[in-house]
This record gives structure tokens, C-alpha cells and sequence, in this order.
């Protein structure tokens, strides 16, 4: 069941068992060591990473079935004539101490999420709006979907907090 966190910035919660590990996610910063530069100020993947490897799709699946469940109980539609979630991008991101994300949205994708691999305490909660109006806490397991034209960062971080991050779209 997928719960609405916030009316005014429609974002929504789900939490699943462990669908990726971080020691997946360590081998694959193994294998892929540069960082991308970005508004991501920490070391992350390239956004085509799940056109590299197939060990992120467990995760996808799951996103845009999530996808699906939550168009269909908080706006009652359904994606109809062969149209489908897709998603467009997705990158891993690895953040150390003070790493941050400067405030910034995905303008043209539908969704965006971020699922929460590791995440210790006191690590930097995600904060939306353009006046910071609302801050989540991640936690193991939990995925994070809103509507990419959400602005949202990541503050400083004391703790270490690995995320994969996705762009959805809706596509034939």
C-alpha cells in the first residue's frame, strides 16, 4: 500500500523488504569507480546506469508497479492503449560526510523516486519544496515516489546514506 505523505507536494511512501543490497551497490561503484558530475555533490553513477547492468531491475519493476498502484488509488486512472512507466534514468549515489545535493527538480519526467539502501543515523533527510516545506527522514527500504517537477535536496550529511535514484516517463 503506497500512503500520500504530503497534499500540498503530492509525494508518496512505500516501503518494501531489501530489494537491493549495499553490497550490490558497492560492486557496482567497484566496477564503475568515476563519480558523474552533477548537482549531486557525492559520488554517484552515470543516470544511464540501468541500461549498464541488470541487477537494478528487480527495483525498477517494483517503482513502476508502484507507479501504477498509486495513479490508480490517488487519481483513479490507469495507463491505457499500450502506455507504460518507463524508466529513463536511474543512478546510484554513495553519500559521505558533508555530501549534499543542491535544491533542483526533474522537469519533464512524470515521477521521480529515490529507494534508500543504506542509510545510518543522522545521515541528511531529503527536503522538498522551494521553501524547504517538507523534510523526510529515509530509512532501509523505503521508496520515495513524487512528481519530478518537485524541487527537492539533499543538506550536508553527517552520516553515510546510499540511494538509487530514478526519472520516470510515460512511454508506448
Amino acid at each position: 500500500m503506497v500512503s500520500l505523505i504530503n497534499c500540498n507536494l503530492p509525494i508518496f511512501q512505500y516501503s518494501f523488504p531489501q530489494v537491493i543490497t549495499k553490497k550490490t551497490c558497492k560492486q557496482y561503484r567497484k566496477s564503475f569507480p568515476q563519480s558523474n558530475l552533477s548537482n549531486v555533490h557525492a559520488w554517484h553513477s552515470g543516470y544511464d546506469t540501468h541500461e549498464t547492468t541488470d541487477v537494478f531491475d528487480p527495483l525498477i519493476k517494483l517503482t513502476t508497479d508502484t507507479c501504477n498502484d498509486l495513479v490508480r488509488q490517488y487519481y483513479y486512472t490507469d495507463l491505457t492503449n499500450g502506455y507504460q512507466y518507463v524508466v529513463n534514468n536511474l543512478w546510484l549515489a554513495m553519500y559521505d560526510k558533508n555530501d549534499y545535493t543542491t535544491r533542483h527538480d526533474h522537469f519533464l519526467s512524470l515521477f521521480s523516486a529515490c529507494y534508500y539502501v543504506d542509510v545510518k543515523d543522522n545521515s541528511s533527510p531529503i527536503i522538498f519544496g522551494e521553501n524547504d516545506e517538507l523534510s523526510i527522514q529515509p530509512e532501509n527500504g523505503m521508496l520515495l515516489i513524487w512528481h519530478g517537477i518537485i524541487p527537492h535536496k539533499v543538506a550536508p550529511t553527517k552520516k553515510k546514506r546510499t540511494c538509487i535514484c530514478m526519472n520516470i516517463i510515460v512511454s508506448r
